[in-house]
């Protein structure tokens, strides 16, 4: 797994990055993870990071945006 910032910049980024991404609509992460619908999944998470970032808890949130990112990018 890579290894992701948690500082305010880079949430800030990442979450700036994924409310103006065009994103399809449906993407496959792994065998276990399939998203059918990337505008939620992206909503949700910001949602989460939003109301409880600085909480370590909350950092699986701030992954999934940017393993999104990674999988879009083609990274």
């Amino acid at each position: 797994m890579a290894n992701y910032n948690y500082d305010e910049e880079s949430v800030k980024a990442i979450i700036k990055w994924a409310e103006t991404a065009q994103l399809p609509k449906e993407v496959i992460l792994s065998e276990a993870e399939r998203i059918t619908d990337s505008k939620i999944y992206v909503q949700t998470n910001i949602y989460d990071i939003k109301e409880h970032y600085p909480d370590q808890f909350f950092n699986p949130a701030i992954d999934r945006l940017y393993r999104l990112k990674e999988f879009v990018e083609g990274a």
